[in-house]
């Protein structure tokens, strides 16, 4: 039986991979199956529990075993000379699976592709490498690319020498870039350096396969890595005339902020509650919601508009007269106020939002007026602070 098991694994060594992170993400339910089994679980719970599971293996443990594989694969010796087809099938799951994986966390993290002159709000991140360098960085991960898919799949003897060197040295152009794309990376978002880190050991691992597999490779090593340097300059040129600067490459990593090799410091984050009106303040077109000045609310910066204000002078002025009411509508606003605001996601939804509210706000200045003695003193003084404002409760 072990001497199958084994065989197979010889024969299919990615599938094996594969179903090794399946199985350890079914593991992860397996006692809520098992109750599901002998019936003390609901029986409807099966297939979303076994969604879960596969949605761990595909895309926490397939990762990480895929990894360890690619490490195997470049420090095993004895791995280099034999199992090509494999190394080459572990290669494109790793770029393919590695993309959906980092497309698929980029859509829940908090990094933004915005520099570090923007102003962000709550917990989000600035892009870790600058917008307009994107061209110089596509470049060189298409040169790699391409040095990469002429050395992993063309024979070596069928080749010509300088092409050779050539692929080599963009691979090494590649590696290089993997190097600054993991560091950059691990200090802020580790998940995300996972993939560069598994680009630099494909690259590194096929360079040294191929360089086992040949003689003339291995020769051909040294010069590619001094080739290399005339083949980033000839980049680099080519890139110039397409508007880049010279010195793209280097400020794409270090023109950014919140990072490891970043060197400038961004604006700090505008702080809105997604629960409030402060949504519709911070999340509207500037010539429509009208923002004023920053605020403070909980300790944080917020942005505020003439209506944020209104609203939360009017609450103020409720909870000094009607406490009662103001505890009932308090409770009111808490209960539906966020189920509403949390779909606000869009400029033009807070838009909206605002000049549905413009009444409200009209019947709020109209009481304030009626039954406040410095009413613009108490709209004024909303969300300065605690030492400056007299406000107990906010909006």
């Amino acid at each position: 039986m072990l001497n199958k098991i084994h065989n197979f694994y010889r024969r299919h060594p990615n599938l094996c991979v594969a179903l090794g992170a399946a199985l350890a993400g079914i593991a992860i339910v397996f006692p809520r199956i098992l109750l599901i089994v002998v019936g003390y679980a609901e029986t409807g719970e099966f297939v979303p529990l076994l969604l879960v599971g596969w949605m761990f293996g595909a895309f926490v443990f397939y990762p990480l075993t895929l990894t360890v594989w690619n490490i195997w694969q470049f420090v095993s010796i004895r791995y280099q000379k034999e199992f090509l087809k494999a190394a080459r099938i572990t290669d494109v799951a790793t770029m393919l699976w590695g993309a959906v994986c980092v497309f698929s966390y980029m859509k829940i993290s908090d990094v933004r592709m915005a520099d570090w002159t923007e102003t962000l709000v709550n917990q989000e991140v600035h892009t870790p490498i600058a917008t307009w360098t994107v061209p110089t960085i596509v470049t060189i991960a298409v040169v790699a690319c391409l040095g990469y898919l002429i050395l992993r799949f063309l024979p070596l003897k069928k080749l010509p020498p300088l092409l050779s060197v050539l692929a080599m040295a963009a691979m090494y152009l590649g590696i290089g870039l993997c190097i600054l794309f993991t560091i950059q990376l691990f200090g802020g978002e580790f998940i995300l350096a996972v993939y560069p880190l598994n680009l630099l050991l494909v690259l590194a691992k096929t360079v040294r396969q191929v360089c086992m597999q040949q003689e003339r490779a291995r020769q051909f090593s040294g010069l590619a890595f001094l080739l290399m340097w005339p083949l980033l300059g000839v980049v680099t040129v080519v890139l110039i005339l397409f508007g880049q600067k010279p010195n793209s490459l280097i400020e794409a990593f270090t023109q950014t902020s919140d990072w490891t090799l970043s060197l400038q410091k961004a604006p700090p984050n505008v702080f809105y509650d997604e629960h409030y009106l402060c949504t519709v303040a911070a999340g509207g077109h500037p010539k429509v919601v009208k923002p004023l000045r920053m605020g403070e609310r909980r300790g944080h910066r917020i942005v505020v508009n003439r209506q944020l204000l209104v609203a939360n002078a009017f609450e103020d002025l409720l909870e000094e007269r009607l406490p009662g009411v103001h505890r009932r509508l308090r409770q009111f606003y808490d209960t539906f106020g966020y189920p509403i605001a949390r779909h606000i996601k869009s400029r033009f939804t807070a838009d909206l939002v605002y000049l549905l509210m413009k009444p409200l706000e009209y019947f709020f200045v109209i009481v304030l007026y009626l039954f406040d003695t410095a009413p613009e003193d108490r709209i004024a003084v909303q969300y300065l602070g605690a030492d400056l404002s007299a406000v107990r409760r906010t909006v």
